[in-house]
């Protein structure tokens, strides 16, 4: 049995998720570890059932029970230990022990590169749990050719735990690049504006032409992700939220603009998709 830890918000989870998917195409005996998401109480608790409507694979056991049997029977693989380059500790057999516990976010397209359609199918919104103001504002987006997703996360970002490190990077001066960059390459976009924070948007960014999307809040957020995804193109902020709602956009054409830093003070690489537009945040 290969168990994978369940942790984190949306984005994250599907991170996760996805890292799941290509495990089990190869080792069928794999699941999904709940037991630590029954206490996680930060975002919105696991969504993946109840947005997308997949299958329950998953394994959930009291936490403290589950760590003695880690502890004791399995092997852990920790992502943060294992070289960027390779797959070799996720693809190991593992023979002698059978009994295998991975543990990370997983946070990049080369954990699932061979199955994206795969894993486009799986995240598949699931429309009759969305409420009628999201489902008209999908329509017209859908019927609108110059429309461009524009994520501002500040909320939890701007709380002390979060700031120094992620927080303080996608400000004033990232969008007004992202979009000045955006408007070369895009005639007379339209911004569909996502952020928990619509009152310090419409303060700080002259938009031109701006859609506002502010009624998606608690256990509905998910929504703003399923309404990014129909855009056109993308300005995202360094939120794994806002780099799904972009990559789930299956346009070949589609634009995405990007910060060039994900944290202040470490690089992270592996989150950049190749064909994604770098902007400066500094």
């Amino acid at each position: 049995m290969r168990l994978i830890k369940m942790t984190g918000g949306f984005g994250n989870q599907m991170f996760i998720y996805a890292f799941y998917l290509r495990m089990k195409k190869r080792y069928p005996k794999t699941r999904i570890d709940l037991s630590d998401m029954v206490h996680y109480h930060a975002h919105h608790g696991y969504e993946m059932n109840r947005v997308f409507r997949l299958p329950s694979t998953e394994f959930c056991i009291n936490r403290s029970l589950k760590k003695v049997i880690e502890f004791l029977f399995f092997k852990t693989i920790l992502e943060r230990k294992q070289k960027q380059d390779t797959y070799w500790a996720f693809e190991k057999d593992y023979a002698s022990w059978p009994l295998v516990y991975f543990k990370g976010f997983y946070q990049s397209e080369r954990y699932f590169s061979d199955i994206q359609d795969e894993v486009r199918q799986a995240f598949t919104f699931d429309l009759s749990c969305a409420n009628a103001q999201s489902l008209a504002m999908m329509k017209q987006i859908d019927n609108d050719t110059h429309a461009v997703s524009l994520h501002v996360r500040r909320g939890d970002y701007l709380k002390p735990p979060f700031w120094d490190s992620i927080g303080c990077v996608c400000q004033e001066p990232y969008y007004h690049r992202a979009t000045a960059e955006m408007e070369k390459r895009v005639d007379a976009p339209v911004y569909y504006v996502f952020s928990e924070d619509i009152a310090w948007v419409k303060e700080h960014l002259n938009l031109p032409q701006a859609v506002y999307i502010d009624w998606n809040q608690g256990a509905d957020s998910w929504q703003d992700m399923m309404l990014m995804s129909h855009c056109r193109h993308h300005i995202i902020c360094n939120s794994t939220f806002s780099w799904w709602g972009a990559w789930l956009n299956p346009r070949k054409d589609k634009i995405v603009m990007m910060p060039d830093r994900w944290f202040h003070y470490n690089e992270f690489t592996q989150i950049y998709p190749k064909d994604w537009v770098k902007i400066a945040t500094e």
